[in-house]
């Protein structure tokens, strides 16, 4: 019996081993694992918490100024924070360039992203990666819209420069057609560096980079600086860390700094003198007064700014953005297919716009961006049903009614007066007289009737006066303005019209002459600035001059058969009395002149100045006229349009008054 009690109690103290075996297995799992899974959980909630996070699509909100309208989906005090920017960087502008014309008629619109992976559904070609980074923004500039996105996230003191730089160049490519190169240059480094938040803006000391080349290197004497034209060996559009470029920015930023000139207003002065036809040099003269004296000054400037920084503050302004409004989805769908559509992404912006109009079919902006993009296309029965429902939907929008003028211009092919395309044109600039490229159209078309060429000038004035840097309107101002001078000529212009139309070889040779419109290309996309696709407009070209007309030679057949020279494609002698308020001898015997008439600007060319043809009115011809002679002349000037070149023109003849 001990046996057997000896025995059961083995087998019992076996099996309690073996249960506390198992108990401290699943103790040690349960201490092991435990953590371990619910690290797994935290990190699966984790990982559901980023997914729904990437998944959540913030609302934009839009903020609008008198020149701005800002969209973003960072936030109301985001949107007022970019507007207020933009509205004071306008204001800067034009408080120190009173001449300027910043506006398009158009408010500018702004989409501000609030991170990375927000700007990359604006920007597709710019992915989060961290290889490569994203642009800061960028600026694309069309005829009757312009569109900025930028990241709202960025920070530092110059982070929107190559945003505030591009818009400073559209300003002053709308403002000024000579600008020199010097000024322009200065001009948009000063604006693209303000420094602008809250309180203000301020003008920081010039580029460190600039001041390294100008210690190391000595400045060039001003009137090099100074009368250095686009053709100058000192120019040089690709290479901007030259001292001359360096110098012209480092100028422009001590004659906005320093206290004396810009209280004085010199640069003022210098742009009045400019546009009143005084040559660059002399209007440099007259405003600064003695070059050496400037250059000295500017020299202690540059030594000043080496060793300090110097800083101009500047005074807040600007209009303040009203009421904040929460776009629906339809509106943000429709609003983002209009930016891919102005860079060229049609296809993108169509499937857009298409769902846009099907989940709110009462939205004109999207009606009319459609209307635009079919326009672009030439599918014109389908745009003008677009921008007829936009003008249902809101009888106020100028860009409906722009556009229905717009399409019955394309159809009309230039040929006979499009009467609809008046009347919409003409209740464009009824809502909204700012507009220029509307006065521009009038003018193009009440200028195809005798009876009407006084209201073609007095339109196509208005569009100059809007934006007198645009050149095709200054052509149409001096064409216009030729004709009325000289009415007995317009039935030989009609007749030579007439026969061009007949004998237009090709499609190039009609638009040349203005028969057809030109086709739009889609925009490419640029890095801080793209161009939209060129405007579909009819250009009204300076009359034809019928007994100027150069004889066709063997020579000029030939090479028009094997590569024709923009001359070719515009045999048509114009003609432009003006003041030759500019020369340049520097590559005899080319000879290139800049010839003003009022606010109309047309810089020319020859070949050899001996082949030119020269005489007094009422006299005989010239002998021999040196190169210097012409500056300062009054003459009337013929010449042949070319394209693809520095200059306008190649001159034919010249006629002293």
């Amino acid at each position: 019996m001990d046996c057997a009690l000896l025995n059961v109690t083995s087998v019992l103290f076996r099996r309690r081993s073996q249960i506390l075996a198992v108990w401290s297995a699943f103790f040690i799992a349960t201490v092991v694992l435990c953590p371990a899974a619910q690290a797994a959980d935290r990190n699966s909630d984790k990982d559901k918490k980023k997914e729904d996070k990437k998944e959540k699509v913030e609302p934009w909100v839009q903020v609008q100024t008198p020149h701005f309208i800002v969209t973003s989906d960072a936030g109301e005090k985001t949107a007022r924070r970019v507007a207020d920017q933009f509205e004071q960087l306008r204001w800067i502008i034009q408080s120190n360039m009173p001449q300027a014309h910043p506006d398009t008629g158009i408010p500018i619109r702004v989409l501000a992203a609030r991170n990375p992976q927000s700007f990359a559904t604006l920007f597709p070609e710019f992915p989060v990666d961290k290889r490569r980074g994203q642009p800061n923004g960028q600026m694309v500039v069309g005829r009757e819209k312009t569109y900025i996105g930028l990241r709202a996230n960025v920070s530092g003191s110059a982070a929107y420069e190559d945003i505030y730089q591009a818009y400073a160049k559209s300003v002053l490519r709308r403002s000024y057609r000579d600008l020199p190169p010097w000024l322009e240059e200065g001009y948009i480094n000063v604006f693209g560096s303000l420094v602008i938040n809250d309180n203000g803006a301020r003008m920081d000391k010039p580029n460190p980079e600039d001041l390294s080349v100008l210690w190391e290197s000595p400045l060039l004497p001003l009137d090099i600086v100074l009368g250095a034209d686009r053709s100058s060996p000192y120019y040089s559009a690709g290479q901007k860390d030259t001292v001359y470029f360096a110098e012209s920015r480092a100028l422009v930023h001590f004659l906005l700094s320093d206290p004396q000139m810009s209280g004085a207003k010199v640069l003022d002065r210098f742009l009045s003198q400019l546009a009143s036809g005084t040559g660059a040099l002399q209007a440099a003269h007259q405003s600064f007064g003695d070059f050496n004296q400037l250059q000295n000054k500017l020299e202690a400037y540059i030594k000043q700014s080496t060793s300090s920084a110097p800083s101009a503050t500047m005074a807040k302004g600007g209009d303040p953005a009203g009421a904040a409004r929460t776009l629906s989805a339809a509106e943000s769908e429709a609003l983002f297919a209009d930016f891919a559509a102005k860079r060229g992404k049609n296809e993108d912006a169509q499937d857009k716009l298409e769902d846009a109009l099907k989940q709110d079919p009462a939205l004109a902006d999207a009606e009319i961006s459609f209307g635009f993009l079919m326009l672009h296309e030439d599918a014109l029965d389908e745009s003008e049903k677009h921008f007829q429902r936009a003008a249902e939907l809101d009888p106020a929008s100028v860009l409906a009614y722009y556009g229905q003028g717009e399409v019955a211009l394309a159809r009309s092919g230039n040929v006979g007066v499009p009467l609809s395309a008046v009347a919409n044109l003409e209740k464009t600039v009824s809502l909204n007289p700012n507009f220029a490229p509307a006065w521009y159209d009038l003018a193009s078309i009440y200028s195809l009737r005798t009876e009407t060429m006084h209201r073609a000038l007095e339109d196509a004035k208005r569009a100059t006066a809007l934006a007198p840097g645009e050149q095709n309107y200054q052509l149409q101002v001096a064409g216009i303005t030729e004709r009325l001078a000289h009415p007995e000529n317009e039935q030989n212009a009609s007749a030579q019209t007439r026969a061009a139309q007949g004998n237009s070889r090709s499609t190039d040779d009609r638009r040349a002459s203005g028969q057809i419109r030109p086709t739009v290309p889609p925009p490419p996309p640029g890095t801080a600035i793209a161009s939209a696709p060129a405007p579909r407009s009819l250009r009204i070209e300076r009359k034809t001059e019928p007994d100027q007309k150069p004889a066709e030679s063997a020579a000029s057949r030939t090479t028009e058969a094997s590569a024709p020279s923009p001359v070719e494609n515009n045999s048509h002698v114009y003609s432009m009395v003006g003041t030759i308020s500019d020369v340049n001898c520097s590559e005899s015997p080319q000879v290139r002149v800049t010839l003003k008439a009022q606010t109309i600007i047309m810089h020319l060319h020859a070949a050899d100045i001996a082949h030119l043809g020269f005489k007094l009115t009422g006299s005989s011809s010239l002998s021999k006229i040196s190169c210097a002679a012409l500056r300062g002349r009054s003459a009337r000037v013929s010449y042949l349009l070319v394209s693809g070149k520095e200059w306008d023109g190649e001159m034919q003849a010249v006629e002293f008054r």
